[in-house]
């Protein structure tokens, strides 16, 4: 839960200590889940290679919307596996 800086101020030292080892498990979880979605993505990649170099060497002017979808959805999916803080900034520009 988020605390507002009056609410942080008032707490004690043990509330605190208890909201810091809170927020630690918290984003402990956080990385095992990233972790685990990476490892997905890998395998994933791994197992279509073909399929996702053939879309990245097709021009995107002579591909229907659909395909036009999957060849983006691959790129994604690449550059969340290279550059995950890339990939959210890139998914945020495509759905702007």
């Amino acid at each position: 839960m988020q605390r507002s800086r009056e609410e942080l101020e008032t707490m004690t030292h043990a509330e605190l200590v208890e909201r810091v080892l809170e927020l630690q498990d918290l984003l402990r979880e956080g990385l095992a889940v990233r972790d685990a979605l990476h490892k997905i993505l890998n395998d994933l990649l791994n197992a279509k290679a073909q399929e996702v170099a053939w879309y990245a060497e097709l021009p995107e002017a002579q591909l229907s919307t659909e395909e036009l979808a999957v060849k983006r959805a691959w790129a994604l999916t690449r550059q969340a596996v290279s550059n995950p803080l890339g990939a959210v900034k890139a998914s945020r520009r495509l759905l702007d």
